[in-house]
This record gives structure tokens, C-alpha cells and sequence, in this order.
């Protein structure tokens, strides 16, 4: 093979997708790609111009913009771009620009479909992209909350995926890329239908790497054989007895010997943290502010085996959150047999992520108190009291003081209730850019403890109010794009300063999403408060179409799941856990994705400028 073909195939083998296609077509391949130059700033393809060819970036970068000129995405070396105007035969949507020299492939159209048809690997990466929908690496699941469902729970209904097998004469590098390709952990290995063994990433550090094993060598010689199986009427309480016993983390599922699938110990953890029962009794128990303050230091642990387990970061953090319910819930009853009964009803409510259910470890206060219009100048002093030793015993369990002074210990945020119905008159009738930036939280409010019926008349009226006050939605809109997603910081890991050269994935992931799903919900008149329920309602309400809801829960999902693997790791390291994320940390997976989760949240950023011309809003 001439020398210059040759670095082609092994620059293309070094790239997923076409790292998966078979060995003699990535041989033939480079024959059949045109190599092109493009200067820096130049353009490669313009808005309705006609393309014929999917281009792979070898060299430099690409940024992808789209016809109202704004960065829709970025083409980093091995990744392509030109897709949608190939695959739909239609003049291009985006106009491509060379950021710096670079040097392209480009592959004619008919290679293109030709490849298609021989690789799946190859087929099933461009079909997700043709779908614009972003793959999470993360599934969702959804337990029934309660608390009893892993004594209810059969396995049958925890299937939720056919099984992957494999033939046990497969190489250990086969399976290993079908691992990788899959996003699994562990394969199933069969002969004629039969289960025969099974082989864990767990088998792939301990047998193949640490002995320096032959990747060429079989399946078979590193696998379990004749694993034990449960049936699919157990329980999964039974499972997790089998599983802890042993010490396993994957269980086939077979029935009259056929091969169902495969529960795992995340699948369990699932079930076991829809309701965190036994840490909030321990709560409910203590009868000192010292007792609950040593049951909150049990929180963390809870989070590092939930992590351990695979739980997604949705169930995590409404672990969190309960938990922190339950010790609000009983810093107040202690405070009350120290200080006596109300004078009147009041209600404590929580905001901001707690609000909204998405509490994390690093989260701090914020809360305030909704207080009967009854109450008197004097006894507002008791809830001054009461204010001061819940906030003071959440700093004891480990949330901080909220940097804003949103809490009910500022006396601003402990109120009459038509003071709060002044309050959200203001933020919608006639709002401040400023004033609303910090008042955000106040709508994500929820009720923790006392008589919600205070809460549930402001926040009727706050919902009924919402989508007529069309300057305060267009406030919202603008909010939403005050922090931009760092998609140019991949393509050379240019960061700013200000991060210390890092991600930060919470002001430029986690925070869009949240302030687009509220937006969408108060613009709806919808009464929902966490971030992916919002998004769900927003579809069937047409606040965001179905793609765009989707694409951005699975952003969210994404995001969310990356930043709780970077904290898990920082706290187990005793170290304080943040937001910020080196991009040299990042594996391969996670930058594409998160380049992808950036991507929907950009595009859905400059939609919101155009519905609601925040162009033009001061």
C-alpha cells in the first residue's frame, strides 16, 4: 500500500466509526477519499450550496454555523460533518469554516451509502446522528416511589434490553470493542442459543491486562463458565441477596432455556434508591440536633455505593434531596419542642435544586418561608428564631449557606404570604434584568414542612399569572442564554481563566437546561418543577417540540452523569467536590457527547432568541 494510503487507513482506524468497519474495506477506503486544504477562515460549504461529499477532518477544526450565524457545532479532527445535506440530497443548512489550516477527507457520497450497507457499527453511529437525537449514556429508570418495589419488583419487569451475546470463539479484543461499541459491562456468551459463560469488564482488568493475556486468545478462556441464573418471576429482593452474597454485579436471566437478558446490581441500586427509607428513619429517629447532624454524615456513603451501583444521576440526586427534606423536616420539629408552637401557620419551602429535586453533594441552602398574613410584628421574631437554628443545623449536616442570602434566616425571605404575592408581581409585571437573575430560584419552589395550602395558593396564582406576562418570559428566554456552552474549548482544550482551564459543567451544561425547562413550564402555566418533568410536559404542551424535549433531557441526563462521576471522585479524595472538569480527564465517549449535549443546547438557545427576540429585550 503506497505510504500516503497508508495514513489514511490507520488515521481512519484510530477514529470511531471507521475504526468498525471490516479490515479489507478500511484497506480499500483512502483509494476511494479526496484530500482537500482549506486555509484558516475559509469557507468549506455555504448556507444552499450543494454537497456531495461527508467530510472527516484529519487535521485542524471546523466550525459549524448556521444561517442565522450562530455556532450550531465544531468538527474536530476524526469526527465529520456535511451529513444531513448527503444523506437528504438537499443544498446545506450550515455553512462550514476552517478555524485554522485544515485538512480534510472527503468521502463521495455513493462510498458513503456503500458503507452503510456493510458495516451495522458504522451504519447505527450516522443513523444517531441523522436522528439529531443525542445518545445518553445513561438510561433513565423509573421506579415506582413507594418504597416497597424491591419486595414487589420481579425480574421480568426489570428487562429492559434483549440480551447481547457473543460466540465464545470471539477474540478478546472482538469482545472488548463489542463492550466498548455497546456501552456494557459485561457480555453473555452462548453456543447454539445455550448460555455457556459470561465475561465482565471486571474479567478484562483481572485476567487479560493484569497477566498480560493475548487479546487474539478466545472468549472463552477468560470467561465464567455455566454461570448461575436466576428466572424471571424472582424477586428482585431475591437478586440482590444472590448478588451480595457473592459479590456479583451481573445476573443472566433464563427461562425453559432461553436467554432473557441480564440484571445487574445498578438495576437493584435503582430500586433500592427510589425511596433512601432507611436513612431518612434514622432522621426521623434522632431527637438532637447532634444525632441528625451524625445521620447526615451517612449521606455521602449512600451516593458513593448508589455511583458504585450505576444509579443514574436523576435517582441520585432525589436520594439527595429526600434526605435533605427529612433533616429540614426534623431540624424544625426540634426547634419547636425547644421554642415552642407557631403563632400561626407558616409553611417552609425549599428552592432552587431542592425545589426542583435535583439536590447534588456540593449543593448549598435555599429556602424561605411562606408565614399566615395573620402573623403580627412580634411573632415574626419567632420565626426568626426557628429560621436561625434550621439553616444553622443544614450548615452542621453539610449544605452551606446559600452565597445569595436566599434563606429563610434573611428576613426578607420569611414573609406573609401576600408579601410573597407582591414579591411575583413584581418579578413578572415589571422586571428587572438583575433582580430577576437572583428571583430565578423563587419559582422553583416547594413545599418541605407545615401547611402547604399556603404554597399551593401562591403558586395557583403565580402558574395562572405566568403566561400572560410576556416581558418576564422574555427575561427568562434571555437568562437562558447568559451562559454559553463551551463548544469551542474541545477542539485544542482552550479554556478560559476564569475556570482555571476547566469545564465548567454547570453554568455551561446543567443551568441552560434548567432555566429553558422553567421557561417552558411558567410559559404553559405548568405547576411542574424538575428540570426533565418540564421537559416532558413542554413537548405535549408544544412549549418545545418533541426532538427538542428529548434531545434536551438526554443532554441533561448526559451532563448530569459526568459532573456526579467527577464529584464521586473528588470527595472519595477528601477533596471538595465542584463543577469543573479538566477536558484532559475526559474519555473519548464523554467528549463526543458532551460536545453533542453543547451542541443541542446551542441550537436551542438561539430558537429562544428568535421566539422571543431577546435581541431586542433591555
Amino acid at each position: 500500500m503506497d505510504v500516503e494510503l497508508a495514513e489514511v487507513r490507520d488515521f481512519l482506524a484510530a477514529h470511531h466509526p471507521y475504526s468498525q468497519l471490516p479490515e479489507a474495506v478500511l484497506r480499500e477506503l483512502p483509494k476511494r477519499l479526496v484530500t482537500k486544504y482549506f486555509r484558516r477562515g475559509a469557507s468549506l460549504i455555504e448556507v444552499g450550496q450543494k454537497n456531495d461529499y461527508l467530510h472527516i477532518v484529519r487535521s485542524g477544526g471546523v466550525h459549524i454555523i448556521d444561517s442565522h450565524g450562530v455556532l450550531a457545532d465544531t468538527a474536530d479532527p476524526g469526527e465529520s460533518f456535511g451529513l444531513s445535506s448527503v444523506w437528504a440530497g438537499a443544498p446545506s443548512r450550515f455553512r462550514m469554516v476552517a478555524v485554522e489550516d485544515t485538512l480534510c477527507l472527503l468521502m463521495p457520497s455513493d462510498v458513503f451509502r456503500h458503507l452503510m450497507g456493510v458495516s451495522e457499527p458504522f451504519s447505527k453511529f450516522f443513523l444517531d446522528q441523522r436522528d439529531g437525537r443525542m445518545r445518553s449514556g445513561v438510561e433513565m429508570v423509573r421506579v415506582d416511589e413507594s418504597g416497597s418495589a424491591i419486595l414487589r419488583t420481579r425480574v421480568r419487569q426489570m428487562l429492559r434490553k434483549k440480551p447481547v451475546s457473543v460466540e465464545p470463539t470471539l477474540s478478546i479484543r472482538g469482545a472488548a470493542q463489542k463492550m466498548s461499541e455497546m456501552r456494557i459491562s459485561a457480555l453473555l456468551v452462548t453456543e447454539s442459543e445455550r448460555l455457556v459463560g459470561i465475561v465482565t469488564d471486571r474479567d478484562m482488568r483481572s485476567k487479560v491486562i493484569a497477566n498480560g493475556l493475548d487479546p487474539n486468545g478466545p472468549i472463552s478462556s477468560i470467561m465464567t463458565p455455566n454461570p448461575t441464573t436466576t428466572h424471571p418471576d424472582a424477586l428482585a429482593f431475591e437478586v440482590m441477596v444472590l448478588l451480595t452474597q457473592h459479590g456479583w454485579h451481573h445476573l443472566p436471566v433464563v427461562e425453559d432455556g432461553e436467554l432473557l437478558g441480564m440484571v445487574t446490581a445498578g438495576d437493584i441500586m435503582r430500586l433500592e434508591q427510589a425511596n433512601p427509607s432507611y436513612l431518612v428513619g434514622e432522621i426521623d429517629k434522632q431527637t438532637s440536633v447532634d444525632g441528625v447532624v451524625e445521620s447526615a454524615k451517612k449521606l455521602p456513603n449512600v451516593v458513593f455505593q448508589a455511583a458504585a451501583q450505576d444509579a443514574t444521576a436523576d435517582d441520585i440526586a432525589r436520594v439527595i434531596t429526600a434526605t435533605m427534606d427529612a433533616l429540614t423536616r426534623k431540624l424544625i420539629l426540634l426547634a419547636e419542642a425547644e421554642i415552642g408552637n407557631a403563632p400561626v401557620h407558616y409553611c417552609w419551602v425549599a428552592l432552587g435544586s431542592q425545589g426542583r429535586l435535583e439536590s447534588g453533594m456540593q449543593s448549598d441552602q435555599d429556602n424561605a418561608l411562606l408565614i399566615s398574613d395573620e402573623v403580627t410584628p412580634e411573632q415574626l421574631e419567632w420565626f426568626g428564631e426557628l429560621a436561625r437554628r434550621v439553616v444553622d443545623g443544614l450548615v452542621r449536616c453539610g449544605f452551606p449557606l446559600c452565597p445569595g442570602d436566599m434563606m429563610a434566616s434573611n428576613p426578607q425571605w420569611r414573609v406573609p404570604l401576600r408579601t410573597w404575592g407582591g414579591y411575583f408581581a413584581q418579578w413578572m409585571n415589571a422586571p428587572e434584568p438583575e433582580a430577576l437573575l437572583n428571583a430565578q430560584t423563587f419559582f422553583d419552589m416547594r413545599p418541605v414542612h407545615g401547611d402547604r395550602t399556603l404554597y399551593e395558593r401562591l403558586q395557583t396564582s403565580v402558574i395562572a399569572r405566568a403566561p400572560q406576562a410576556t416581558r418576564f418570559l422574555a427575561y427568562l428566554a434571555k437568562q437562558a442564554q447568559r451562559f454559553e456552552p463551551p463548544l469551542g474549548l474541545f477542539r485544542d482544550f482552550v479554556t478560559s481563566d476564569e475556570t482555571g482551564g476547566k469545564i465548567d459543567l454547570k453554568s455551561g451544561g446543567i443551568a441552560p437546561i434548567v432555566q429553558i425547562a422553567r421557561l417552558a413550564a411558567l410559559s404553559k402555566g405548568g405547576a411542574q418543577l424538575n428540570t426533565i418533568d418540564r421537559l416532558r410536559a413542554a413537548s405535549s404542551t408544544n412549549a418545545l417540540s418533541e426532538e427538542k424535549a428529548a434531545d434536551l433531557t438526554d443532554a441533561f441526563e448526559f451532563i448530569s452523569y459526568v459532573r456526579l462521576q467527577h464529584q464521586v471522585k473528588q470527595m472519595k479524595k477528601g477533596q471538595q467536590a465542584d463543577n469543573l472538569i479538566d477536558p484532559a480527564s475526559l474519555s473519548s465517549f464523554e467528549r463526543r457527547h458532551l460536545k453533542e449535549a453543547f451542541a443541542i443546547i446551542r441550537k436551542t438557545q438561539g430558537t429562544l432568541a428568535y421566539l422571543y427576540r431577546t435581541d431586542v429585550t433591555s
